[in-house]
């Protein structure tokens, strides 16, 4: 109590909790007038409230800057919880605000940099490129010539952060109160993510290693480039960067001015975004229009790496294993990776959940989604309804991952709405899968048996297709009794057959994986038996199509017989 009464005599610390309890009494209210008034009329107020409370935060967010308006883009990205009301307003936020006064700017870099500004640049242009809530831009010109970008931590900055932190842990208090919130998110962790990014972000040379990581990893393409660090001129609260020319990606005109292909943009930038989380398992956790750019030959320019995520291997293989069912149709295979991500919330239905994907997967034609689904007309507002309306969650290790993949679909679709998004990732799905194989003693075994599941992976993906309609009531067959039997013994037989290839494919991949890493004698032992049960099934499917034949002719024969000695007593 005493803390709160010394932080009650600072100005901001007092206009954040006088938003929070009008926040907090608005619902309150809301709440207790479920008992008299008609349900219809409380969902229209309810949503009135959401809009009012939700303009209400995203002005004073806008005017106060620091981690407020931080805290609103962060929550955006839970549309999980949020309703449609809020999240409709919360959009509008931008990460910009009032630029501070040069003459502050340039205090912070001499002292910085111990050095007068004259001294180090050849120019220094005092009007900010961009202004945010933690820091601001200009563009200076060095003493070699170079053009440079510098960033700089706005005067005071710290200060702030450690109120607006105070305000936001009574707000998280708050609303662990309000049980439908608790339920769904650990609002604690969504918290200690917020605040570790945000305190990264305060780190300009964590940023500057950023960027040079993020350039090694795409030095192999040449559709994307990341600003140099100049090492000299940065410390922790003050970046020099190279200087990278460019418009907005989302400056079609533009765009359409240079005549850049926008189709192949998007397939540019949905590729890097897919390499990172696939491949790197590091990726850009703000990619918003002013932070991807676009220069006049296509070239996609990546700045501001202060916010990034990392993807934990067990995390990459689930989502992986996602992809793969979407592929496969598989409504089950999804939800069992996404549980594995915790991505659906407790107390779950299931069957319902399954029924809904299996639906939503039908507009998947081959290896492309078929976007006219999601995005015109009733089609989007009926998917954005099972969206919020199912159990879907971003767990706290998440938020960030989210919100990029959101926001760089966004940008696809607006560059290119019929990109092929399934296709865009499949490469780097191989990748992965390639990746883990080590050793090249069996890779061509493992070749053969890749081909082969090929062969099996249609008709699974027709079956396991099939399987979800019949069960959700969405195709209805009669059989007769006969051949209902014969087709249950069909389908014994070629299960066992897809179960035992299988098999024999995951022994040459665990001898493949095991290499380097046992004695060679049982990475030979486990790929012999993996080929022998591959080969197995072969032979006893070419067995089996060679009895048929023969039964075939056979019958074919007794036919011509009895029709011959048919003839001759006639």
């Amino acid at each position: 109590m005493s803390e709160f009464l010394r932080l009650m005599k600072d100005l901001r610390f007092r206009r954040t909790m006088r938003m929070i309890f009008k926040f907090a009494w608005a619902f309150w209210w809301l709440g207790k007038q479920k008992y008299f008034i008609p349900r219809r009329r409380l969902e229209a107020k309810t949503k009135a409230v959401y809009r009012k409370q939700a303009t209400y935060f995203t002005k004073t967010a806008m005017d106060m800057g620091g981690l407020i308006i931080k805290l609103g883009q962060h929550v955006s990205a839970q549309a999980d919880i949020l309703p449609k009301e809020i999240l409709d307003e919360l959009s509008k936020l931008q990460d910009s605000v009032d630029p501070v006064d040069f003459s502050e700017i340039k205090l912070k870099v001499e002292h910085e940099l111990s050095a007068p500004v004259n001294e180090i640049f050849a120019e220094f242009n005092t009007t900010p490129i961009a202004a945010a809530s933690l820091g601001q831009v200009h563009r200076a010109t060095l003493r070699t010539g170079e053009h440079v970008a510098v960033k700089v931590m706005r005067p005071g900055v710290e200060d702030i952060i450690e109120i607006d932190s105070k305000s936001i842990q009574i707000a998280v208090r708050l609303m662990k109160r309000q049980t439908r919130i608790a339920a769904f998110m650990d609002l604690d962790a969504v918290y200690d993510e917020f605040y570790d990014t945000v305190m990264d972000e305060l780190d300009y040379q964590k940023e500057g290693r950023n960027a040079e990581e993020f350039q090694q990893q795409f030095i192999h393409r040449d559709d994307i480039v990341v600003p140099d660090i100049h090492w000299s001129y940065t410390t922790s609260k003050v970046l020099t960067m190279q200087f990278l020319e460019g418009v907005k990606i989302n400056n079609f005109a533009q765009l359409d001015a240079w005549g850049v292909d926008r189709t192949q943009l998007a397939k540019s930038l949905m590729e890097i975004l897919t390499e990172q989380i696939l491949i790197n398992g590091f990726f850009h956790a703000d990619p918003h229009p002013g932070n991807v750019l676009v220069q006049p030959g296509g070239t996609i320019a990546l700045i501001d790496y202060g916010m990034v995520g990392r993807i934990a291997g067990d995390m990459k293989k689930q989502m992986i294993a996602l992809l793969m069912a979407v592929y496969l149709k598989d409504a089950h295979g999804a939800i069992n990776a996404m549980n594995r991500l915790r991505f659906l919330r407790r107390n779950t239905d299931l069957e319902v959940l399954s029924r809904n994907l299996t639906l939503l997967f039908e507009q998947v034609n081959g290896d492309t989604f078929d976007l006219s689904f999601v995005t015109s007309g009733d089609n989007a507002e009926d998917l954005r309804d099972f969206l919020y309306s199912q159990p879907f969650q971003l767990p706290a290790n998440t938020t960030f991952l989210g919100k990029a993949i959101i926001t760089v679909y966004g940008l696809c679709l607006g560059l290119d709405p019929e990109l092929d998004l399934i296709g865009t990732a499949k490469p780097y799905v191989e990748k992965v899968v390639r990746n883990d194989l080590r050793g090249g003693v069996f890779s061509n075994v493992v070749d053969e048996g890749k081909n082969l599941l090929k062969g099996i992976l249609p008709t699974t993906k027709k079956f396991v297709s099939a399987v979800d309609k019949i069960d959700s009531g969405n195709l209805r067959v009669r059989l007769s009794s006969s051949f209902e039997k014969k087709l249950i013994e069909t389908q014994n037989k070629n299960t066992r057959r897809i179960v035992a290839t299988i098999i024999g494919a995951v022994f040459l991949l665990i001898a493949s994986n095991m290499w380097n890493e046992v004695e060679h004698t049982v990475s030979y032992v486990l790929g012999t038996l993996g080929l022998l049960i591959m080969l197995s099934q072969l032979i006893t499917g070419g067995n089996r199509r060679e009895v048929r034949h023969v039964q075939q002719m056979n019958a074919m024969r007794e036919h011509s017989r009895l029709e011959k000695s048919k003839s001759r007593s006639d």
